[in-house]
């Protein structure tokens, strides 16, 4: 009990105060765990919500998203995710249905790390078994997911740009492709623009801004799926996710809308909110740093202290 309430304290501590990211950090950057885009960096990360409210013409759907990446070396993760939906179709005649999704199993691997020039780059194979509830219209087949992920800081820019320079970007792309009859494709490619406040102040100007300002990162990401085959073959839908972060080094706590860009996408969404509440675990119980290739690591270095 005494070990629980001190990574409580730890974590609370941290909220109030904490002025040191060392979450997804590549030089003097620290990346975030972005809404919808895939993260690019290997951690260990709890998920703890991911809530999401999606209005559409057939009806509301309440999902609550969790997590849990482990990394099994330095640059080599292991990661567990499903959710809780909650849909209330129209019209109301319609049955309300509650239940679990599919359970996502995800390895991930930075194959390039480049801390002078804040770039990494990743792949992932992301596999999802048919463990969920049927009434929530979950799909009832395994699928699996080769993709690529990719994050730049834009640090290089002249003197000139230097406020600029605080901008970054993330990405993922790759086939999902489902184990059915029709070999059912789909092409996803998300990007992920962000402003760091903590890297204006560290490593631009430092303009005094007080907590929590001084914490808050902004993230716009689209989000784009195109139909390769299947029933969807084909079609393309694109989604905007704009929204902001608060992140320390203990937690990132983010809230972002969700709009669609395209008709195509506007057919399966009005409108969303999603939230994010992601504890990083390693710091918050530092006995997690533990790996099986590895061992026991030290902490994650401050942003530009040590190559990451």
């Amino acid at each position: 009990m005494r070990k629980q309430m001190g990574a409580v304290g730890i974590l609370l501590c941290g909220i109030a105060a904490g002025r040191a990211h060392a979450h997804g950090v590549v030089g003097q950057r620290s990346f975030i765990e972005p809404f919808i885009t895939e993260d690019v960096n290997p951690k260990n990360e709890f998920v703890i919500a991911r809530p999401e409210w999606d209005h559409a013409r057939d009806g509301r759907t309440l999902s609550f998203g969790f997590g849990l990446e482990k990394k099994i070396s330095d640059r080599f993760s292991l990661t567990l995710d499903s959710s809780w939906l909650d849909i209330t179709p129209k019209p109301a005649a319609k049955p309300h249905a509650s239940g679990f999704d599919n359970l996502g199993v995800t390895l991930k691997y930075a194959f390039f790390v480049d801390p002078v020039h804040e770039a990494i780059a990743s792949i992932a194979l992301e596999s999802t078994a048919p463990t969920g509830t049927e009434r929530v219209r979950v799909e009832q087949n395994a699928s699996f997911k080769p993709f690529l992920l990719y994050g730049k800081g834009l640090n290089e820019l002249p003197d000139a740009l230097e406020y600029l320079r605080p901008f970054g970007v993330q990405g993922d792309a790759g086939f999902e492709i489902a184990i059915d009859r029709a070999r059912t494709t789909t092409l996803a490619h998300n990007v992920a623009i962000e402003y760091s406040i903590p890297y204006l102040q560290q490593a631009v100007h430092d303009f005094g801004l007080a907590w929590p300002l001084s914490n808050f990162i902004g993230d716009a990401e689209f989000n784009f799926e195109h139909g390769v085959n299947g029933e969807e073959q084909g079609r393309s839908k694109v989604f905007v996710t704009p929204g902001f972060v608060y992140m320390d080094r203990w937690v990132e706590l983010g809230v972002a809308g969700r709009f669609p860009l395209n008709q195509a996408a506007n057919d399966e969404l009005d409108w969303g909110v999603i939230f994010i509440v992601d504890l990083f675990i390693d710091d918050i119980l530092p006995r997690t740093r533990w790996q099986p290739i590895g061992g026991m690591r030290p902490p994650t270095p401050m942003p530009g202290t040590a190559a990451s």
